[in-house]
Order: structure tokens, then C-alpha cells, then sequence
């Protein structure tokens, strides 16, 4: 049996995130990565036990939308153990280099129509999974569309990639096979459109909270006892 996450939905204040989370659990989910505003960080563990009253399982997500090499590396250094997932935003070509083979980087986004050409060269790089926002789709089908169909052609099946809501609202918020379906519009078979809101997002959580944990020592090393 399934069990699907909505990978990144966004906490802009206390009461609207445990709105976006019970809803979620009406939709079908049973996890959900959430970034949050500074001003809801502060009531993570309420909002965490909350939500596990409903039947979900929520986890920090934060998002970079650095400028260039040298701003992404610093803001992985000071990061990278305080949140479960860390998604950057691809809005330049030098950061989509960088993000694309860093370890501590869980996925990248590319923009609709970013300001660099997505092409062979960049994708051969590309070591870590690709997201795409259903939300980048209510805002600008055509644009949304354009982008993802360029990434499918050019990665083909070389890369996994996780579909996630990207909502702020709960009008924006979509089920997890509503999500799904748009692999299935971009030629994907159905069952590995699901992967995309399921076995993908879980693997990263499973592996990012083993790192996290007391017991992790190093890569294929972890504590007993």
C-alpha cells in the first residue's frame, strides 16, 4: 500500500499550515514537507504533534534560491543538519552546476523558462533528483509545460523526479493522483507516476532521517545500541 507525500507545501503562518496539513490528510496524504516562515518555525513541534493527531507525518523542507556558487555552498554549510530535505531553486546556470552534484542537495527545481539553456550538457551532470511544482502549472501552463517537457525529453528515465503541490493555499493543493497525473500527461505509465508522490519522496526522507539521527556515523557506518 502506498503511502503518499505532498513534498512541498509552504507555512506561511501557524493556523494555515495546520489547515494545509488537515487537508492534505482529506486528499490522501499521509506525510508532508513543509517550508516554513520563520515566524511558524518557531511552533514546529506543536504543528508536528498536531498533525500526527490527524494521521500525518510532517517534516522542515527549506528552499534556496541563491545567487551563484558561492552563496549556495555557504547556505549548505549552515544548514544542511537542521532540516530533513533541501530543495534549491535553479534560477542561474552556475547554481543548477553546483546544485545539480552536491550530495546535500535532495532536489533541484528548474523554473519555467529559466534564464539558461537546459540541454545535454547541463543534464549529464545531474546527480540529484528534479521537482516539479504543480503550482508553477496554475500559475503558467504554457511556460510550466514547456520546461517540464524539456527536462522528460533530455533526462528521459536517467533521473527521478518527484512531483510536489508547492502551495501556500489550500485551493492550490491537489490529491496525490491529481499530482501524479501530470508525469502521466508527460508520458510516464502510471505506476511510475505514482513512485513520484511516493516511493521517491519516501526513499529521501528514509535516508535523510538516518543521517540525522544519533546513531549515524558516516556513510555505511551507523552506531548499534
Amino acid at each position: 500500500m502506498r503511502r503518499f507525500i505532498d513534498f512541498w507545501i509552504k507555512g506561511e503562518t501557524t493556523d494555515k499550515t495546520l489547515t494545509l496539513i488537515k487537508t492534505l490528510k482529506r486528499l490522501g496524504f499521509s506525510g508532508a514537507v513543509i517550508e516554513f516562515e520563520e515566524s511558524v518555525a518557531d511552533d514546529f513541534e506543536e504543528l508536528r504533534s498536531k498533525a500526527t493527531e490527524c494521521g500525518i507525518s510532517i517534516y522542515k523542507k527549506l528552499v534556496l534560491k541563491p545567487e551563484g556558487r558561492r552563496d549556495l555552498l555557504k547556505s549548505l554549510r549552515e544548514n544542511r543538519g537542521k532540516f530533513e530535505v533541501i530543495t534549491v531553486l535553479c534560477e542561474n546556470l552556475e547554481t543548477a552546476l553546483v546544485a545539480a552534484r552536491d550530495s546535500r542537495v535532495d532536489t533541484l527545481i528548474i523554473p519555467p523558462r529559466p534564464r539558461f539553456r537546459f540541454d545535454k550538457g547541463v543534464a549529464a551532470l545531474i546527480k540529484n533528483r528534479i521537482e516539479l511544482p504543480f503550482i508553477y502549472l496554475l500559475e503558467g501552463r504554457e511556460a510550466f509545460l514547456e520546461t517540464a517537457m524539456r527536462i522528460v525529453e533530455i533526462l528521459g528515465r536517467k533521473i527521478e523526479i518527484i512531483v510536489s503541490s508547492g502551495a501556500s493555499e489550500e485551493l492550490d493543493l491537489r490529491g496525490p493522483r491529481e499530482l501524479a497525473s501530470l508525469l502521466e500527461v508527460l508520458g510516464y505509465a502510471q505506476e511510475e507516476s505514482l513512485d513520484s508522490v511516493s516511493k521517491i519522496p519516501e526513499k529521501i526522507l528514509e535516508t535523510n532521517l538516518l543521517k540525522l539521527s544519533k546513531n549515524y556515523v558516516a556513510r555505511g557506518v551507523i552506531r548499534l545500541g
